[in-house]
């Protein structure tokens, strides 16, 4: 039985920095079968190498007779790439200003005795509610993802420009149905190579059990918009009775269309 060898070659190792790449070379020698010599420096060679220039995959194995159950084995090993169905996710967190003209309770008021009860409105002067700017938690997403030859076409396009700020109606990247609004994508078209496009989103988180005033059991989607309906009331924390606007009502908005973005985009 002939005995199988599989050894580095003196020309090994070749590197670059820019691209970063590194060959590897062998020489195979005591079988006939490609496949099986394929199959053996798959088992004997790393799948990645650590360089100078930071990490390297392996690329491929090349097998090529060179002689009579001889063989020249090329491994190439280089950045890894991105494959069909990948992608990449960035977050911003840092928040958002939202004008309110509520909060979340009063706290204390002076003089404690005379001051009239506004039901948590801010900055009530006569008739109109001041309100105030807060910075509200916020999230963005950027997703890069890589889709097959052909999916990004002048029909997916149009399809993405006609559902751009829109929210999911169904569960999408973990956020429930309402939380994430759909600000857009870029990328190119191609119908014979693998696109990479980027989507970004933006992150609001439903609610439920809010209470304004004296209204309570407020349920409100990330992206809905709340308002508030003001009443003209009498207050009598001392011996005078003070005029004061109080929250009547609370009204729940849809202010954007939904879509399943899983659906839609492919992903998520």
């Amino acid at each position: 039985m002939t005995l199988f060898r599989f050894t580095e070659s003196r020309d090994s190792r070749r590197t670059t920095t820019n691209p970063l790449s590194y060959t590897a070379a062998y020489t195979a020698a005591g079988s006939n079968d490609a496949a099986y010599v394929r199959a053996y420096a798959l088992a004997a060679t790393p799948t990645v190498v650590s360089l100078v220039g930071g990490t390297a995959y392996r690329q491929d194995v090349a097998v090529d007779p060179v002689g009579f159950e001889q063989w020249k084995v090329t491994v190439p090993y280089a950045k890894k790439q991105h494959e069909t169905g990948e992608y990449t996710l960035t977050f911003d967190t840092s928040g958002g200003t939202v004008h309110i003209s509520a909060s979340k309770a009063t706290i204390a008021k002076y003089p404690t005795a005379t001051a009239p009860d506004c039901k948590q409105l801010i900055g009530v002067n006569g008739d109109q509610v001041d309100g105030v700017d807060v910075i509200m938690p916020a999230l963005k997403m950027t997703v890069n993802f890589r889709h097959p030859a052909a999916f990004i076409t002048l029909a997916q396009i149009k399809y993405l420009a006609s559902i751009t700020g829109m929210v999911n109606s169904a569960t999408f990247l973990t956020f429930a149905a309402g939380e994430v609004l759909f600000l857009g994508a870029a990328g190119s078209e191609g119908s014979e190579a693998e696109t990479e496009v980027t989507y970004q989103f933006a992150m609001s988180s439903n609610a439920t059990g809010l209470t304004i005033g004296a209204v309570t059991a407020i349920a409100k989607k990330g992206h809905d918009w709340a308002w508030i309906k003001y009443k003209d009331a009498v207050e009598t924390p001392g011996s005078v009775a003070l005029p004061v606007k109080q929250p009547e009502f609370v009204y729940v908005e849809r202010v954007y269309d939904t879509v399943d973005l899983a659906l839609g985009l492919g992903f998520g």
